[in-house]
């Protein structure tokens, strides 16, 4: 991967995530930090691998700035190899180890959060349904019989 490969992985990945202006910011960061790093002797392969993969990246700026669109909390991560640091990378640990540990919250949006609420109403309502169905097969044995005398004794009473 060369610098322009990543720097369009990494603006592709942001896309419709965050902001433009958070995108050209962060364009222009990784531009310079890449040119920086290349100027002080280190070779391209190795400033790449330094970073890691651009969805990464990608991924601590949509958390940084609030996340993105209705696919907030969902991410996949195909390649699970140790990519050195980044300034996110260290800002992310150094928050885990004030807080005790590295369970990060997660948030559901828009089409998850709606499907999420669905399936739960849906449960209950099935678990409610047998519940009042149990009740009724178990009084059904008594409750035939008892309207049975109801209406024979409404009938006997008319006469």
């Amino acid at each position: 991967m060369d610098k322009k490969e990543f720097l369009e992985k990494l603006t592709m990945a942001l896309a419709g995530q965050v902001s433009r202006s958070v995108i050209e910011e962060n364009i222009r960061y990784y531009e310079n930090y890449i040119t920086e790093e290349t100027r002080k002797g280190n070779s391209l392969h190795q400033v790449l691998e330094a970073l890691g993969d651009p969805r990464l990246i990608a991924k601590s700026i949509i958390d940084a700035n609030g996340g993105g669109s209705d696919m907030a909390g969902v991410y996949e991560d195909s390649d699970s190899g140790d990519h050195g640091t980044t300034p996110f990378r260290e800002q992310e640990e150094s928050r885990d180890s004030r807080f005790g540990g590295g369970f990060r919250g997660f948030h559901l949006s828009g089409f998850w959060a709606i499907l999420l609420i669905l399936v739960i109403i849906t449960c209950v309502l099935m678990i409610v349904g047998t519940i009042i169905g149990g009740i009724f097969m178990l009084i059904r044995p008594i409750l035939v019989p008892l309207l049975l005398f109801c209406l024979l004794y409404s009938l006997i009473k008319r006469r």
